[in-house]
Parts: structure tokens; sequence; C-alpha cells
């Protein structure tokens, strides 16, 4: 199955028109080989002080400045239903194509997605800046 992550829902139903994926079912829409399916913009959030250590849970002078080996992130609370369904499209996914907004907050949005959910399959980016049908399908055409 080809998967397209895109970052918003409605983003996400003008393309999928375009592709026939016209079945919808929770957080995706499906057609013939082909899923779509969203985030919210930002399905992940920076984690708090406290998930690198308990005792940064509160501010002290001392502890400042908080500087992790690793930054973490977290699926935010209002979005872990989505989350749990573009992780489960990735899992049966034989190639994504990244549809979120083309610009560096749409490409991070993406790929802070498939890497947070483990996701090492094949990757092309659709390439748009319009949704109206005639760019989507010009796009299409064209996957990076």
């Amino acid at each position: 199955m080809q998967l397209y992550l895109c970052e918003k829902p409605s983003q996400a139903r003008d393309i999928a028109r375009e592709l026939g994926a016209t079945r919808r079912d929770a957080g995706c829409q499906h057609g013939s080989g082909v899923a779509v399916t969203w985030g919210f913009g930002h399905l992940l959030a920076m984690a708090p002080p406290e998930a690198y250590d308990e005792q940064l849970g509160q501010w002290r002078l001392e502890t400042l400045p908080i500087l992790p080996r690793q930054w973490q992130l977290q699926v935010r609370p209002k979005a872990k239903e989505q989350y749990r369904i573009v992780r489960r499209l990735l899992s049966q996914a034989d190639e994504v194509v990244l549809a979120t907004d083309a610009d560096r907050e749409g490409e991070t949005i993406g790929r802070e997605i498939l890497d947070h959910a483990g996701y090492r399959g094949p990757v092309r980016r659709l390439w748009l800046s319009a949704l109206d049908p005639a760019s989507i399908r010009q796009a299409l055409a064209q996957l990076l």
C-alpha cells in the first residue's frame, strides 16, 4: 500500500479525491492500493523537563540550563488516537509519500512522525504549493 501522509485533514481530503481514495475510515481515507492520512499539524511535541529526570519537574536555578544529550518528542495528549492510526498505517505501508506543506515546518512535521514511529521504508515527496485539482494532479505526476 502507498500511504500519503498529510499535515492536516483538509489537505488530505483534497489529495485523496485526486487519488480516488474515497472510502472513509477513522483518521484516513482509502482507495485501491492507496491510503491518505494526516496529522493535526504537530502530532508530536518536545518532552517536558521531567521526562529527562524527575528532579527537573520543579524549576530551580541550580538545574538550569537543561541540556539533554538527546532531545525527546512525545505524542501530544489530544493527538494520541490519530498518532495510533498513523502508526498502524505506516506499519502496513510499502511506501510513504510525504504530502505535508511544502515548507520547512511541513517537512519537519512529516519527518518527525516517520522517525518517531520507526518507519524505515521508502519515502517520496509530493511537492505542491496549491490544492486545486490541476496542481495536485501535476504534483502527483512528478513525485520526488
